[in-house]
């Protein structure tokens, strides 16, 4: 991906207040999409949410699915793995696979209400301000 293209993601990045956690940084954000197996979905409006995911063989990863908090419970998450889930088909993967906080009861409704279901578990896979939650692993498998 071209620098100009990488500095105009991270800005729609950064335009999204999702938690109160730390960001990527610039550094990070840039060496990471430099590779060609990632790739960002914006919402139509960037600052109400995006879609960070990798290609990995014929598999995708959601690294990243954020909506800005004044916009959730407005279908923008939704729209946006609905644009990743096109995406899969046109490109025959086989399998969608993420990460969700255990806590995180309106994603996992959400996944659910697409396909995915749970696979596994992560123990302390996310720090949080009192200290680290446990996360599902969820996928959605694809003819």
């Amino acid at each position: 991906m071209q620098k100009n293209t990488i500095k105009k993601i991270y800005k729609n990045y950064l335009l999204v207040n999702e938690n109160e956690y730390d960001k990527w940084s610039k550094e990070f954000f840039s060496s990471f999409f430099s590779r060609e197996n990632v790739f960002f979905f914006s919402s139509k409006i960037p600052s109400e949410g995006y879609l960070i995911a990798r290609k990995i063989s014929d598999e995708y990863e959601i690294l990243s699915l954020a909506t800005n908090k004044k916009y959730r419970r407005k279908g923008v998450a939704s729209e946006l793995l609905r644009v990743l889930l096109i995406k899969a088909k046109k490109n025959k993967i086989k399998k969608i696979f993420l990460e969700v906080s255990k806590n995180n009861f309106p994603a996992i409704k959400m996944y659910k209400k697409f396909g995915f279901y749970k696979t596994g578990n992560r123990k302390n896979y996310y720090k949080t301000i009192t200290g680290f939650a446990d996360a599902y692993v969820m996928a959605k498998l694809f003819d």
